[in-house]
């Protein structure tokens, strides 16, 4: 359970970094679509999520599950 809190947390702090900066780009007047296609933003987006929960789970200690031989 604590790995898909980490993993909802990391998806919400990037596409709340990706929300303030298509506001951002609007509030200028720059339209973000025409120089950045859906699907390169996807890929960036989702490669920035692993990597914040990789961060997230670094520190974790693997479980021992008592099924030693």
């Amino acid at each position: 359970m604590k790995h898909l809190l980490k993993g909802a947390a990391a998806v919400a702090i990037v596409m709340c970094i990706s929300i303030l900066i298509h506001i951002f780009f609007n509030m200028k007047g720059i339209d973000l679509n025409k120089y950045i296609n859906n699907i390169v933003e996807v890929m960036l987006t989702s490669s920035f999520s692993m990597l914040i929960y990789q961060v997230l789970i670094r520190n974790e200690k693997p479980k021992d599950d008592g099924n030693k031989k």
